[in-house]
């Protein structure tokens, strides 16, 4: 006999704007990753000046109209945090904090740690990804601000300048700069890392986890019976 976890009936767990924002910002990730690197290091050289369309430029206009989209969905995703199910609102972020939470969360970290061998089925994030996600969030928040800050050192006497001057009044330009590069590869390495602990704990918890941010729903588990 065997023993494992069987559905008993699916949740809606995901709704639709933390469904939409995930698959936006994974779009707009791929797209600032590739022109923010061109911008940084760019490895396409013209050799007719004359006839050759502007390639910096078209790169950075790309690059600046993702942000911007990138940015919109960043803030409904906050916004959905607020408003959103129990799955995507703020206050299921501190149930890491109680007894249980703790216990799930320490349960899952030694899994990772390839110390552990059993997880304990959650319908919404892990405690370890959704502290990961935390973190990537405020990544997010940076990347906004100083790619803003960037942008508007191109007009001293625009709004995006009025409205990001703050930044570079605490930080050297330059630092700026360096730390919006750095991240861009941080996030990436997270996109990845996602990507591949999202099927991992598929297969493992067999509750849905990639299908889900397609559809919402998951599958809710009993405990484990003893199956012939």
């Amino acid at each position: 006999m065997s023993k494992k976890c069987v559905a008993d009936k699916f949740v809606y767990v995901w709704e639709v704007p933390v469904r939409l924002t995930h698959w936006v910002n994974f779009l707009c990730i791929i797209i600032l990753s590739v022109t923010g690197y061109y911008i940084h290091n760019p490895f396409i050289h013209a050799q007719d000046i004359v006839n050759t369309p502007y390639v910096m430029g078209t790169i950075r206009y790309i690059h600046y109209l993702t942000g911007i989209v990138f940015s919109v969905s960043v803030i409904v995703r906050i916004w959905w945090m607020i408003v959103g199910n129990q799955y995507a609102n703020l206050m299921y972020f501190f149930k890491i904090f109680t007894k249980d939470g703790m216990s799930k969360f320490i349960a899952y970290l030694k899994y990772y740690m390839f110390l552990g061998k059993k997880t304990p089925h959650i319908l919404g994030h892990n405690p370890v990804a959704l502290m990961a996600y935390v973190v990537v969030f405020l990544l997010f928040i940076y990347q906004i601000i100083s790619g803003f800050t960037m942008w508007g050192l191109s007009d001293p006497n625009g709004q995006v300048f009025a409205a990001t001057s703050w930044m570079s009044s605490i930080m050297h330009i330059q630092w700026i700069r360096f730390f919006h590069y750095l991240t861009m590869f941080l996030i990436f390495g997270f996109v990845i890392n996602h990507l591949y602990s999202s099927i991992l704990m598929d297969f493992k918890t067999q509750g849905g986890e990639i299908s889900s941010i397609f559809t919402g729903w998951k599958a809710h588990k009993t405990d484990e019976l003893e199956q012939l």
